[in-house]
């Protein structure tokens, strides 16, 4: 598995093929993937990848590592099937490699990077959601018994059982107890990203019972979905973090419940891809989504993830921040990235979203992202399935280090949580 060939000074058809073919080398005992399985992956993907070729007018390049038949079994299947899409540019937009890049993958997680982008379109990076809590009735101060009912209004795709601390000081503070009426909730509310209103509302009323510090406030009467009352009367109202801060946390963990949450802010999935094709300029139908995590059967080819990485670089830069806002330094902040690029002199130097999916599609691993050498930056999207996930990293790493070998070496992006030590 040799990356030492010049295959990034310039780019040609020999270099190309030596490129995929040193990502198809046999791999590890890892990537035992039943025949089915590989052939179904063919059939839910042959009319997306006959589509993309036909719309971009381009030929369908997907390469077929044959070997002979024999020893091996499922390894050497998985092997011979496993596909990958590489496409790296500049920041001038320079062709530094191209492969595949017109193939329908599943991108697994760095979809998330198509919901913060839909996400950054809707609100600014420093967005903070609301959280309201009404109250609708009358206080008895002696006894503590609100007779009435509570309202919450909003829309926080990261509110948590921590958050409920201001409503329950505010509670305390005006003597409330117990309230003998309904609580009602947003059809917008979620809590611990759920999808469903009525449950959140439920964990909401179980957490005010719970109360906090020795303050506890309970609700009789059931848990409902619906409107605040026009009669009731704002108590309190929690900030959630600044939107870029959410955003960080779900990509650098790749948390799917919250970012099917936050897809849900922005307008569900089927939103998600009309702001790749409205937003971002992309051709329509080119973008086909199940989830807004990326789980389950999503495609998307490298092209085209290109052009949504840098749209939504560019409307961080537009509103004042940048993709070190929202993705991990790689061997220095928590998450799915602490354990890649660990070496002193390359830690910091790549931001980026990993995808991986141990079972769909026969094994997928995806990574997409900016990489910094001492002489440019490069934009780079990595799209790799039907293998061993295991084996993919490890080319992967090795791809993104060879372009900076081959570009002076690595050097950290200027951020502050770069140059501290580390944890």
């Amino acid at each position: 598995m040799n990356f030492g060939y010049p295959v990034f000074k310039k780019l040609n058809i020999v270099c190309a093929a030596l490129l995929c073919l040193s990502f198809l080398v046999p791999l590890s005992a890892e990537a035992r993937v039943s025949h089915v399985g590989l052939a179904a992956g063919k059939v839910r993907t042959s009319a997306l990848r006959s589509r993309s070729s036909h719309r971009r007018g381009r030929t369908d390049h997907r390469f077929k590592h044959h070997s002979r038949r024999g020893h091996g079994g499922h390894a050497r299947a998985a092997a011979r099937h496993s596909e990958v899409a590489i496409l790296v540019e500049s920041e001038n937009g320079s062709v530094i490699a191209d492969k595949n890049s017109d193939v329908a993958f599943n991108p697994a997680s760095v979809v998330k990077l198509i919901t913060a982008y839909a996400a950054l379109r809707k609100f600014a990076p420093e967005h903070r959601f609301n959280t309201s809590l009404y109250l609708d009735g009358e206080l008895d101060e002696e006894t503590g018994i609100m007779t009435g009912d509570a309202y919450i209004e909003g829309g926080n795709p990261d509110f948590k059982t921590s958050d409920t601390a201001e409503f329950i000081k505010e509670l305390h503070d005006l003597g409330v107890k117990k309230i003998t009426g309904k609580l009602v909730v947003a059809p917008s509310f979620s809590m611990h990203w759920s999808g469903n209103p009525l449950q959140s509302g439920r964990s909401l009323a179980s957490a005010l019972k719970r109360g906090r510090g020795g303050h506890r406030v309970s609700i009789a009467g059931p848990v409902e979905v619906g409107s605040v009352s026009p009669t009731a009367m704002r108590l309190v109202t929690h900030e959630s973090k600044p939107l870029k801060q959410t955003l960080k946390h779900m990509l650098a963990h790749s948390i799917n419940p919250m970012a099917e949450q936050i897809g849900r802010c922005v307008g569900g999935v089927e939103r998600l891809e009309e702001v790749a094709v409205s937003d971002a300029g992309l051709p329509a139908g080119s973008v086909n989504l199940s989830s807004a995590s990326g789980l389950g059967i999503n495609r998307v080819n490298a092209r085209d993830m290109m052009v949504l990485l840098k749209a939504l670089r560019k409307e961080l830069q537009n509103k004042g921040s940048d993709l070190t806002d929202i993705l991990p330094l790689a061997g220095i902040e928590a998450g799915t990235m602490d354990r890649r690029f660990t070496s002193p002199g390359e830690r910091g130097s790549v931001i980026a979203k990993t995808g991986t999916l141990t079972t769909t599609d026969g094994g997928v691993s995806a990574l997409a992202g900016m990489v910094r050498c001492d002489r440019e930056d490069l934009y780079f999207i990595i799209f790799c399935w039907k293998g061993s996930v295991n084996g993919f990293r490890h080319q992967q790493d090795q791809l993104i280090r060879q372009l900076q070998a081959d570009r002076g070496g690595p050097r950290r992006f200027d951020n502050n949580v770069a140059h501290a030590p580390m944890l």
